[in-house]
């Protein structure tokens, strides 16, 4: 006759004695073997609730949290072997702090945060009564950059594991569409300023020499200025210049400039369009322009030609001394709006 074998695990039950009883009763040829198992410990019984809570949230919350452009974390705050650690994560962390996957996984969600906009245990003290908390912070990525956040905090019951869920959200497109706004108010403020001051005809000189200073205020460049042309005489000075603390004026020298001396240049304002220059990226053929310009210590500028009643009259321009400057959209535009309001005063003046 065919044994039968039979195993029984020992838990510490007290049935154990009475279930192996019964099987003894049962003819035939059996076989009973004793399994015993060792007692879990404490470190085990977290650790299945951590792979648990892991589970529970790919199944329930990866899916969602990837298609959020939120970043999302999972974190035990009060884990007593690594407080802050980081449970799990969505891609968005990845992509926005530059860490790989397993690199966040073995960080503490405490080293990644920086500055919140109020006590920490005010937080904590809300996590506490409320359950979640809402609160301005940064976090810092893998190249050492602070990317602000607005966080959201809320603790969660996954099977018995107490987690909490953070969603910070990217507000640095926010603070530079921000800064954007609050650079128009400024533009519009200084336009209209500017405008109101250069339809002021007796003290034209005197607006204009303010109006350069906004220029550079608001775009950073270390030296504006207009310069005009005298077309009985062939020749173009500069009329108006303003520049930054430290920065030489050079408008004493560049007086009765011969325009015949400047072929390059005359033919590029002839084009009516934005000149946008790196100096060491001038042609050959633009030789003694550039040697004017870095006698200046100019590295890179922006000039306009100025036009009235269709006649080239002169151009304005900012410069940079500090090494290539990328100049702005913005800073084109506000240049461009300084150039016509130039050209309306010139154009009234050819007509008195």
């Amino acid at each position: 006759m065919e044994t039968i074998k039979v195993y029984i695990l020992d838990n510490g039950s007290s049935e154990l004695n009475s279930v192996f009883r019964k099987i003894s009763r049962i003819k035939g040829n059996i076989q009973i073997t004793i399994l015993t198992e060792e007692p879990a410990s404490k470190n085990n019984l977290q650790n299945d609730r951590c792979e648990r809570a892991n589970n529970l949230l790919k199944t329930k919350y990866e899916g969602f949290s990837n298609l959020i452009e939120d970043l999302v974390f999972l974190v035990k705050l009060d884990d007593p072997a690594n407080p802050g650690k980081i449970v799990e994560i969505n891609n968005r962390v990845v992509e926005k702090l530059g860490y790989s996957y397993e690199t966040l996984l073995s960080k503490s969600f405490y080293s990644l945060m920086s500055d919140p906009d109020g006590d920490f245990g005010l937080i904590r003290a809300d996590l506490t009564l409320k359950g979640r908390c809402n609160f301005n912070s940064s976090l810092t990525g893998s190249d050492g950059s602070m990317l602000p956040v607005e966080m959201w905090m809320k603790v969660l019951d996954l099977q018995g594991d107490i987690v909490t869920m953070v969603v910070a959200r990217d507000q640095s497109s926010y603070e530079k569409i921000q800064a954007e706004l609050q650079w128009r108010l400024e533009f519009e403020k200084v336009i209209s300023k500017v405008s109101g001051i250069l339809k002021d005809y007796d003290d034209i000189d005197r607006a204009i020499d303010k109006a350069l200073a906004e220029l550079c205020r608001l775009t950073g460049a270390d030296r504006s200025y207009v310069f005009l042309f005298d077309h009985e005489s062939d020749t173009m000075s500069n009329t108006h210049e303003w520049c930054r603390e430290g920065v030489q004026s050079e408008k004493e020298t560049l007086q009765k400039l011969q325009l015949s001396d400047y072929p390059w240049w005359m033919k590029e304002l002839q084009r009516g369009e934005v000149m946008n220059i790196v100096v060491d990226g001038l042609p050959e053929d633009a030789k003694p322009e550039a040697e004017v310009m870095r006698r200046q210590k100019i590295q890179s500028l922006v000039v306009i030609p100025i036009f009235a009643r269709q006649k080239l009259v002169g151009f304005a321009g900012l410069d940079s001394l500090e090494g290539y400057f990328e100049w702005s959209g913005a800073d084109i535009e506000l240049l461009k709006v300084f150039v016509s309001l130039i050209s309306e005063v010139v154009g009234y003046s050819l007509l008195t």
